[in-house]
C-alpha cells in the first residue's frame, strides 16, 4: 500500500508543487463507503470549479492515507472531528503515532453512525446484543473499533459481553450481517455499504445512544461527537423508526505544507457550490457553508482555508 501511495506521488497526485498542474488526490475510505462518496463529490465539484483534476483515492483505512497526508504525499483526505484530533495528538486509533502536520481545510457535513441489525431480528437495544456474535477487532480500520468500544463502554458493554468475530473492516462486518453470521455491525445510514446489505437482507438501525449519561461519556471519548436524532425518510429505508445515533462533523483535511492557493480555491469552490455537491451525492443536503469553519479544540485550520473564511466573514478570531 505504501508503494501505491508512492506511485501517486510520482504521478503528481497530491504534492503541493504539482497541485496546480497535475491531478490532486483525496485519500479516503474504500469505494462503497459514505466517506468515499463524500470525497468523490468534493473532487467532482472542486475539480470542475477550479479546473484542476482531483480524484478520490479509496484506501483500506485511515491508518494508510492519514500518515501519507501527514508526510505530504497526498494533498487532501477525508476524516472526522475526533479522528483528526486523534491523528494530530497521537491517541485513539493513532495511539503513539502523532501526525502533527495535519490541518483542517473545511468541515463538510454532519455524519452519523450506529448499529445496524437484521430487520427481522429480535434486537431492539444495545443490551440485546450481549452474547450475540458481533464484529470486533477491525484490524484495517482501527477507528471503527475505537468508536465501537466508546459506544459500548458508555452502555456498560465490553468485548467480554459479546461473542466476538474478528473482522478487517466494516465491509466484512456488513457482509457477515447479510449472511446472518453476525447480529449487527457499526455503520453509517445512507452509505453504499448499507444499501448493498439492505438489498441482500433487509436491515434497520437501533439507537446507539440511549441516555444523557451515555451521550456525555461518548462526547468525552470521541471529541466533538454528540447525540443525533435520525428520523425515518424515504431515502433511507434502514431507518424504520426515530433513532439516536452518534453524530459528528465530517471534514476535508490537508497538511501544513499544502499550497495555500490550492486549499483556498478548493474551499471556495465547495462554499459556493452546494447544489453541485448535492447533485454529486445526496448526503450533502446537510452541508451548511456557514459551518465550514467550525472550530474544534485540538484541530488546526490551514492558512489557505482561514484566508477564505475571513473573506466571507465566517472565521471567528
Amino acid at each position: 500500500m505504501r508503494h501505491f501511495l508512492a506511485g501517486l506521488l510520482a504521478l503528481g497526485l497530491g504534492t503541493a508543487a504539482a497541485a496546480q498542474d497535475g491531478p490532486v488526490a483525496i485519500g479516503t475510505l474504500p469505494q462503497g463507503s459514505l466517506g468515499y462518496s463524500i470525497a468523490a463529490g468534493v473532487a467532482q465539484v472542486a475539480g470542475a470549479a477550479t479546473g484542476t483534476m482531483i480524484r478520490a483515492v479509496g484506501q483500506g483505512g485511515s491508518s494508510v492515507y492519514i500518515p501519507a497526508l501527514n508526510r505530504g504525499e497526498i494533498a487532501f483526505a477525508t476524516s472526522n472531528t475526533f479522528e483528526s484530533v486523534f491523528a494530530i495528538e497521537g491517541r485513539g486509533n493513532f495511539d503513539g503515532q502523532p501526525n502533527p502536520e495535519l490541518q483542517i481545510a473545511a468541515f463538510l457535513q454532519p455524519f452519523s453512525v450506529g448499529f445496524m441489525v437484521g430487520a427481522d431480528s429480535d434486537i431492539h437495544s444495545l443490551e440485546d446484543l450481549k452474547g450475540k456474535p458481533f464484529p470486533v477487532g477491525y484490524a484495517r480500520q482501527r477507528l471503527v473499533g475505537v468508536m465501537q468500544e466508546a459506544i459500548f463502554a458508555a452502555a456498560g458493554i465490553d468485548d467480554a459481553n459479546l461473542d466476538g468475530v474478528p473482522v478487517a473492516n466494516f465491509v466484512d462486518g456488513a457482509q457477515m450481517l447479510a449472511q446472518g453470521s453476525v447480529a449487527g455491525v457499526l455503520l453509517a445510514p445512507g452509505s453504499g455499504v448499507v444499501k448493498q446489505t439492505h438489498a441482500q437482507r433487509p436491515v434497520r438501525f437501533i439507537s446507539a445512544i440511549e441516555t444523557d449519561a451515555m451521550a456525555e461519556a461518548i462526547s468525552q471519548a470521541l471529541p466533538g461527537a454528540y447525540r443525533m436524532r435520525v428520523e425515518p425518510n424515504e431515502r433511507m429505508p434502514e431507518i424504520a423508526e426515530p433513532v439516536d445515533l452518534v453524530g459528528y462533523q465530517y471534514a476535508l483535511i490537508t497538511h501544513a505544507g499544502a499550497d495555500d492557493d490550492l486549499v483556498y480555491s478548493v474551499v471556495k469552490a465547495l462554499y459556493e457550490n452546494k447544489p453541485g455537491l448535492i447533485e454529486a451525492h445526496g448526503s450533502f443536503r446537510g452541508f451548511k457553508p456557514e459551518d465550514m469553519a467550525t472550530q474544534v479544540p485540538g484541530a488546526v485550520f490551514h492558512p489557505g482555508a482561514i484566508r477564505f473564511f475571513r473573506e466571507v466573514g465566517i472565521w471567528k478570531e
